[in-house]
């Protein structure tokens, strides 16, 4: 029986490349065969055994290190991603079909371990946008590593724009645990739809700081993350995707996008009807398909954004509420655990007021020909909620920027009140007009104990548009522009810098159409549809 040494082929003269994989090498110089139907690193040896005058090939070496990809490039071949993971699905739905008869290959260097010759492989120095640098451990040769296959190196950039500013800018530091991070990026890392618009809503906020609305990366980005968004509306309602939290969160992450970028057209209540179907589908579901924590802050998403946009409709022609019954009771359900959130804060049960609020004031602005004259009814409900806001107080256990604004969205709350009966306009030195002096005074000394760039202010628009519609005195006018100018230079976020022309259009009407009810005539007037979420 002859020696199983005799019957082993050893490639001698062949690149390094092919002598590791133990694979015939055909000697095609600067690339061999192998190397370019496997699209892998051709590397030559300085000095080939058996060849005289053979000298060191060092440009082959060099070109090969050029063309070894970046780690932000796209990863093409299936042993590049690993296998079962939601990235690899990306990674091997773009493989192109000329590299189907190396799948095998590939496949068997994938799971083998790779034996190294004893020259060192070419080092690569490490760029500051390098997500995983080339490095040798032992006897196993790196290979080129993404996060994001598919995306390029400025997609990662926006990834790492979101998750060092974006994030912190959305959440207002209500708890030290950051729900736009240990929620959402686990969430993307695992839904190309949500990784889209995460990195969308990153190139959104990063274009306003810069002031650039004509930033094209942020416009293409938008537009992919519509193209992703409308193809998981098609495969949910055509019964592809079972569960609606993907959708929904994706909805959501819409909504504050358009927060991020300002936009003055609406759009954010598009996004805010679909999420209200998705959110219903999704609490019809057993609690045991979400993690509790995931579901909650889903919630508070859902009902923060609903009622601070509330004050957008314009009462007088629809009745629209964003927060049905069902919604409102799911929050009341955090209410009893004390719950504290970095969209609501302390104040969800206020916010919570909000529709009822609405619903009390529709009935008395239908009307512009007549005052209309309270019920019994009417002025119990007005009583009823008073007393609860007036008995609300913020939690113990919350920091102390915290309590400051959950006492200013009190005033504000007091505010949208006492003018939801009309008193501001109809009776100017009646009780309520020295209600809600009282209250925009005391709101106003609220605003000054914290400073502008308190990350508690991200979460402020609504009070500031509601108090701010009220101010008469160029002073409190002059103060409030000051201080949305300084949130928006400090967060750079839209709606900020929009919430101030909005109030700039409203400081230039009369007195009879001041007030948080005409802020939805304001922008129907000067067409600045926004929500201040």
């Amino acid at each position: 029986m002859p020696e199983r040494v005799q019957r082993i082929v050893r490639v001698r003269t062949g690149c390094w490349t092919c002598r590791r994989r133990k694979k015939k090498c055909d000697e095609t110089r600067p690339i061999c065969g192998g190397c370019r139907r496997n699209h892998l690193d051709c590397q030559w040896p300085a000095n080939v055994p058996g060849r005289r005058g053979s000298a060191p090939n060092n440009t082959s070496t060099q070109n090969a290190t050029n063309r070894r990809p970046s780690p932000l490039q796209s990863i093409e071949s299936p042993d590049q991603v690993l296998p079962g993971s939601p990235l690899s699905r990306a990674g091997s739905a773009s493989s192109s079909a000329q590299s189907a008869s190396a799948d095998a290959d590939q496949l068997e260097e994938a799971a083998l371990p790779v034996e190294t010759s004893p020259q060192r492989p070419t080092s690569v120095t490490p760029t500051g946008d390098s997500l995983v640098a080339a490095f040798s451990m032992r006897n196993v040769l790196p290979r080129s590593l993404s996060l994001l296959p598919g995306y390029d190196a400025e997609s990662y950039q926006l990834l790492s724009h979101y998750l060092a500013t974006t994030a912190d800018c959305m959440a207002n530091g209500s708890t030290p645990v950051n729900p736009f991070l240990v929620q959402i990026v686990p969430l993307a890392f695992s839904s190309d739809l949500l990784l889209q618009l995460v990195i969308t809503q990153s190139a959104a906020h990063r274009a306003f700081r810069s002031r650039d609305e004509s930033d094209t990366i942020a416009h293409s980005h938008y537009t992919k993350a519509l193209q992703h968004f409308r193809r998981g509306v098609t495969d949910f309602i055509d019964g592809k995707e079972p569960n609606p939290l993907m959708l929904l969160v994706g909805a959501l992450l819409m909504c504050f996008t358009e927060t991020a970028k300002g936009d003055m057209n609406g759009t954010i209540f598009d996004h805010l009807s679909a999420a209200n179907s998705l959110l219903v589908k999704l609490l019809a579901q057993s609690d045991s398909a979400v993690p509790r924590d995931l579901k909650d802050f889903v919630i508070e998403y859902y009902t923060y954004t609903a009622t601070v946009s509330m004050i957008s409709i314009d009462a007088r022609f629809s009745g629209q509420l964003f927060l049905n019954l069902d919604l409102e009771e799911r929050s009341r359900e955090l209410l009893r655990t004390q719950y504290v959130g970095n969209l609501c804060g302390c104040w969800l049960e206020l916010l919570l007021l909000i529709p009822c609020i609405f619903d009390l004031g529709r009935q008395w602005i239908m009307d512009d020909a007549q005052t209309p004259v309270p019920t019994a009814d009417d002025f119990a409900m007005f009583a009823s909620i008073q007393a609860q806001v007036l008995r609300w107080s913020p939690y113990p256990s919350v920091g102390p920027e915290v309590h400051v604004a959950g006492l200013i969205f009190q005033q504000a709350i007091l505010i949208y009140l006492y003018t939801s009966l009309e008193g501001f306009r109809h009776t100017p030195d009646g009780i309520y007009r020295g209600l809600l002096e009282n209250a925009v005074t005391e709101a106003m000394s609220y605003l000054s104990e914290l400073s502008p760039n308190e990350r508690i202010n991200s979460g402020l628009c609504w009070p500031i548009a509601v108090v701010g519609s009220c101010l008469v005195t160029p002073d409190q006018q002059a103060q409030l522009r000051a201080r949305l100018t300084a949130m928006t230079d400090c967060f750079g976020l839209g709606n900020m810098h929009r919430t101030l022309l909005l109030l700039e259009a409203m400081w230039l009407l009369p007195m009879s159409e001041a007030g948080p009810w005409n802020i939805c005539r304001a922008m129907q007037q000067n067409q600045i549809w926004i929500s201040f979420a």
